[in-house]
């Protein structure tokens, strides 16, 4: 299931985005289609459903009603034959209208249960004989009435019994018949409106479910929603980065380029015109030999600059970025900086400097190139003689820490608070003049930096002016 999801996900963020935001647009638009479909469905059903129920309760009623109507037929005969009152027989002669129209109504609205027709038919014939009866009995009292002249003579009980006993079991056999027939729909009514109820709760159910299912899509379409607005962001940001980067390369490369044709004309113009004169004394014969040597040393001396310049410069170009894996060594720092200790403890006495080292005892191992950081504490340590004037100081530290630390300290002149944001910039020089003087290009704090940075390090300086500097970096430890 955890993979099912993950490739879908995958698949997801491989759609274009126009396409996902179409996706994410169409999920509460789908939502909401389906739940009024269903709820038209629904409604449809509850309306057939309450129709059924009511169309039941009309039969009840009418079945009621054509109960009602046979016994006032019965009761108005009867009272009639008792008493020879005409409001009885008023009674019993609207019942007798109202019967045939009920039983019209009822079949009418039976017609679709060929069951209840067939009940309301049967139904039909016996009230039809009872009406025959009634009709009967109606017409032999109202002969009889004829023939005694009066309507407030005594019939004799018999006859009376007689009279009143017949037809009475056709009319509780019919009377058993409707009442089964009211049974019926008493049962079709309860069966319809337990569907109906059944619905009812369907359409609350799916109300909450719909509520529910209307959460999540909401909830869903603004997840993934920011999700995008979130991608366009970090793409929005990272297309920032990259122009930001892209035009500050562009800058550093103008700048390079700039700095490097600079570099380059002038000792290409020392070659030039020191080797011009060389070849002019030689071919007058006016110099003198120590004359052309020191023209021509000269030459070697700005060749040799010129060399080191371009090998700087080769230098940044092939280790920009990571440091190759075939690279990657442990290096027991102990060992490579006492070496340069013992290097750099002649090269400042040379100098008439005074060069102190502090290590601690044990070893210390980083990963990475070690010729690559030789050279990035060498030029420190070169640095640091090249502006530290005779009768100074040259200190070299190892300090174990949450990483690595090598220190570079010296006595010098010291770097102006102004320049320290730039003295890692290639061909930045705090002091121009003094830099020419020296034989520097301005590239060897450059080369330090991104030797250190490769290695996954920091270097941090601190100077002030008159006072010297110093030079820290951290590397991680193995």
């Amino acid at each position: 299931m955890i993979l099912v999801i993950k490739r879908l996900n995958q698949r997801w963020f491989c759609l274009p985005l126009r396409v996902r935001g179409t996706l994410i647009v169409s999920i509460p638009i789908s939502c909401l289609f389906i739940t009024l479909f269903a709820l038209a469905w629904l409604k449809l059903h509850l309306i057939e459903d309450e129709a059924w129920v009511q169309h039941t309760q009309t039969v009840r009623l009418e079945t009621k009603y054509l109960l009602n109507a046979l016994l006032d037929a019965d009761t108005g005969l009867r009272g009639y034959g008792l008493t020879r009152q005409n409001e009885f027989l008023r009674r019993y002669e609207q019942a007798t209208r109202t019967i045939p129209d009920s039983l019209d109504t009822l079949e009418n609205l039976v017609d679709d249960n060929p069951e209840q027709t067939l009940k309301i038919q049967a139904i039909r014939n016996q009230v039809k004989d009872i009406l025959e009866i009634f009709e009967h009995k109606l017409t032999l009292q109202q002969d009889l009435t004829r023939i005694q002249g009066a309507n407030d003579i005594l019939v004799p009980i018999e006859s009376l019994y007689n009279w009143l006993k017949q037809g009475q079991d056709d009319i509780v056999a019919t009377r058993d018949a409707i009442e089964r027939f009211a049974d019926e729909e008493e049962t079709l009514l309860i069966q319809r409106m337990q569907h109906r109820d059944r619905h009812q709760q369907l359409t609350f159910l799916f109300l909450i479910l719909a509520a529910a299912l209307a959460t999540l899509a909401s909830w869903s379409a603004i997840h993934l929603f920011y999700e995008l607005e979130q991608e366009l962001a970090n793409r929005q940001q990272s297309l920032t980065e990259t122009n930001e980067r892209l035009e500050s390369v562009c800058n550093q490369l103008q700048r390079f380029t700039a700095n490097a044709s600079h570099e380059l004309r002038a000792p290409l113009a020392v070659v030039l015109s020191n080797t011009q004169i060389a070849l002019m004394a030689l071919n007058q014969v006016k110099d003198s030999p120590e004359t052309v040597k020191e023209r021509l040393e000269k030459v070697v001396k700005t060749t040799k600059q010129m060399s080191q310049l371009i090998g700087g410069l080769l230098f940044l170009a092939r280790h920009e970025g990571l440091l190759a894996p075939e690279k990657c060594k442990p290096v027991n720092l102990s060992q490579l900086l006492l070496e340069l200790a013992k290097d750099w403890t002649r090269h400042c006495r040379d100098k008439n400097l005074t060069f102190n080292s502090h290590m601690f005892n044990y070893n210390v191992s980083v990963e990475g190139d070690e010729n690559l950081l030789r050279q990035a504490v060498t030029n420190l340590l070169s640095n640091a003689v090249r502006y530290t004037p005779p009768g100074g100081t040259i200190e070299l530290c190892l300090l174990h820490r949450d990483s690595v630390l090598i220190q570079v300290k010296d006595s010098g002149i010291g770097i102006a608070e102004a320049a320290l944001p730039h003295i890692f910039e290639r061909f930045y020089c705090a002091d121009l003049k003094r830099s020419k003087a020296s034989g520097g290009f301005g590239l060897g704090l450059a080369i330090v930096e991104q030797i250190i940075q490769i290695h996954g390090g920091t270097i941090e300086v601190e100077s002030q002016l008159g006072e010297g500097s110093l030079f820290t970096i951290a590397l991680p430890i193995i």
